[in-house]
């Protein structure tokens, strides 16, 4: 609109300076006017050149009035050159800046990008360290609970131990009142003996062990005629090394057959002493089955019994011949005693009366199985007496 405006005013003022210009060279022709002196075509001429140096001016002017561009692009274009001349170099500067802030930008993008998937594997590895520290927690809670039940346990063992201590206290108080130096247990004595059935499982194993150590335990206490204490609170008397208990345990769950297992002293336990035991185990086979003759022997009998030779006599020798018999067939015998049996004393009475009633001769003595004899024994006998002379 401002371009149309400016175009229209030129037009209009160059047409009226055009006519007046005209009118003026017409009139002067005419006239033949001189200016200045000059000749009236010189004259017609500068009026010619003056009027276009008017119109000129007076259409700069006439622009200038009617537009305040046209004001600035004649009074201010040197500004204008110096301004556009800053802004070319301010752009040129910007270009500089906007490559280098791109430039910045990528390196910033590609910074951002890595921070990204440094965030992201920060974020992986913080689920990875929550999932770790739930899981940690809930050891922690099982440790704490764990922890609980041994404090417990742990006080209640202090609490046993300190019973124990006041218990051997008791025992130790106890048997020094009785006569000192008195031997209480002899070396190797058997203090305990039984069959444990083989085959069975590690923890029945544990039991069959603990069974037979209390057993001993209350035997020894037996022995010293300790009464049994209030609510089952036994005095330990016995002791049985744990290295021990451990290696029969493992015998025993290896192996299939029964075992006689028998607590026998370390050495001469005096009164006042725990009887310290070590445990010895001996596989429990069938020696000599029911009704089996076991030992048989003759013998000439005398028609007066004589001091020298009496039928009791006769039948202890033959005893303890079917002892000696027993023995080596695998029966194990009384450490001490080195016996494995024992006989009453109304078959030994019956068997010497029935001797002293043959009146002499040559008889047979035969020794047979009562029952079923295996290792553990005890070997029980009946005797039978045969006439060899008729």
């Amino acid at each position: 609109m401002v371009g149309l405006r400016l175009i229209i005013v030129m037009a209009v003022v160059g047409g009226l300076i055009a006519y007046i210009a005209d009118k003026m060279g017409s009139k002067i022709g005419k006239q033949k006017l001189s200016l200045l002196g000059l000749r009236p075509r010189y004259t017609a001429t500068l009026l010619s050149v003056l009027s276009g140096i008017i119109i000129s001016v007076l259409t700069i002017g006439a622009m200038a009035i009617a537009s305040e561009s046209a004001r600035t692009a004649l009074f201010g274009m040197g500004k204008l050159q110096q301004e556009l001349r800053t802004l070319n170099e301010e752009k040129k500067v910007a270009a500089q800046s906007l490559e280098q802030a791109k430039a910045d930008m990528e390196e910033k993008n590609k910074e951002v990008a890595r921070l990204d998937e440094a965030i992201r594997e920060n974020q992986e590895e913080q689920h990875r360290l929550e999932s770790r520290v739930a899981w940690l927690n809930g050891k922690y809670s099982q440790a704490q609970g764990e922890v609980q039940q041994l404090t417990e346990s742990r006080d209640k063992l202090t609490a046993e131990v300190k019973e124990l201590e006041e218990s051997t206290e008791r025992l130790r108080q106890g048997l020094i009142n009785l006569r000192e130096g008195q031997i209480f247990y002899r070396s190797g004595e058997v203090v305990c003996a039984a069959i444990m059935k083989g085959g069975r499982s590690h923890e029945e194993n544990i039991r069959q062990f603990n069974v037979l150590l209390q057993r001993a335990n209350d035997i020894v206490l037996s022995r010293l005629r300790f009464k049994k204490q209030e609510d089952n609170k036994k005095i330990q008397a016995l002791l049985v090394s744990s290295e021990s208990l451990s290696r029969a345990i493992e015998v025993m769950d290896g192996s299939k057959a029964d075992k006689v297992v028998r607590l026998r002293t370390l050495g001469n336990i005096m009164l006042g002493e725990l009887v310290v035991c070590d445990i010895e185990l001996t596989d429990n086979n069938l020696v000599f089955a029911k009704d089996e003759l076991i030992y048989a022997e003759e013998y000439e009998l005398d028609k007066e019994e004589s001091p020298n030779g009496s039928f009791d006599a006769l039948l202890m020798r033959f005893l303890g011949s079917v002892n000696h018999k027993a023995v080596g067939a695998g029966v194990l015998p009384d450490p001490l005693t080195g016996k494995v049996g024992s006989m009453d004393a109304a078959t030994l009475i019956e068997a010497s009366h029935y001797l002293r009633s043959l009146a002499g001769g040559r008889v047979v003595v035969k020794a047979y199985a009562r029952d079923d004899i295996s290792t553990a024994g005890p070997v029980q006998v009946r005797l039978a007496v045969e006439r060899l002379d008729g």
